[in-house]
């Protein structure tokens, strides 16, 4: 039963990404319309016509729907392995939650017209859903190392830390979004880091939208690297899923914003975009991991985790 969930597990949040790393194509490609204000027929049929907008955007929605059927039954399958445990079941309803959500939103976009401040709302909430189930599959993963793990309770200033941290990072995500759905992303030119030739550009239309997006990116970059300081001096012996994983946070914050810079470079180029969207996905999945794993401590979680 525990391998077959592990490798339910896997596939849950492999297809999760998946479906992240869809919803991005549809909307660099501006596919988002390709099935018309038909859902969840695309234009009108079961199977599409041969444009590329209307094959992305059925492709994307057959992902979603395969990856939901995944997902739910890889929950069900974690709630029925662990009854009593409350972290499996708050994740499981977590990731749920969203997955439903979104879903009902993509749905909503395609027949009703939406705002652009909405529809950056569908890659937030894809994020969360994707988070949901990264979380449950670490857990089921990780449980039978909890003891060597959790040799110490995180500080409640680096637990606080955290959280805002990853609560920021989240409005950094959604102002991403946001810039992609008002066409924002040359706001700046081809310029990087300097935006229009300017330290400080014009703060008005695209332009200032984009660099916004800059400053909170670079705030954000401060704020990871500092997080991993402290977690390398305070947690290096007794908490090594805070040391590792703060870790990985700097290098893919790191990576988040050199890929900035050749989304910039390359001129908006669909692989530059995709490749954005992938190294932030897998950084706020990073700092979720973190947020979780701050709120343990030593003797609780051992006792769950061999339940």
């Amino acid at each position: 039963m525990d391998r077959s969930l592990r490798w339910l597990a896997i596939a849950a949040t492999l297809v999760m990404f998946v479906v992240m790393v869809a919803g991005s194509l549809v909307t660099k490609t501006n596919s988002g319309m390709g099935c018309g204000n038909d859902w969840p027929l695309c234009n009108g049929k079961w199977v599409p016509e041969y444009t590329l907008a209307s094959i992305i955007e059925y492709t994307h929605r057959v992902t979603t729907g395969l990856s939901g059927i995944v997902v739910i039954v890889f929950m069900v399958a974690a709630w029925r392995r662990f009854p009593g445990n409350r972290e499996v079941k708050g994740l499981a309803i977590f990731g749920l939650f969203f997955i439903v959500l979104e879903s009902l939103l993509g749905a909503s976009a395609v027949i009703w017209p939406q705002s652009s401040p909405v529809l950056a709302l569908h890659f937030g909430f894809s994020l969360l859903a994707f988070t949901g189930v990264l979380m449950l599959t670490i857990f089921v993963l990780q449980r039978h190392k909890l003891e060597r793990l959790l040799k110490q309770r995180a500080g409640r200033g680096f637990r606080n830390y955290v959280w805002a941290v990853t609560i920021y990072a989240y409005g950094v995500v959604y102002l991403g979004a946001y810039v992609r759905h008002t066409g924002s992303m040359g706001g700046c030119g081809t310029d990087w880091p300097l935006c229009n030739g300017k330290l400080i550009p014009e703060l008005t239309g695209q332009t200032g939208i984009h660099f916004l997006h800059r400053l909170g990116a670079a705030l954000l970059f401060f704020l990871v690297i500092s997080g991993a300081v402290h977690a390398i001096r305070r947690y290096r012996e007794t908490r090594r899923d805070l040391y590792v994983g703060s870790i990985l946070a700097a290098l893919l914050m790191t990576l988040q914003i050199l890929s900035g810079g050749l989304v910039v470079f390359f001129k908006m180029h669909l692989y530059a975009t995709i490749f954005h969207s992938m190294v932030i996905t897998c950084l706020f999945g990073t700092l979720a991991y973190l947020c979780v794993q701050v709120l343990k401590s030593p003797a609780a979680d051992v006792s769950r985790g061999r339940e």
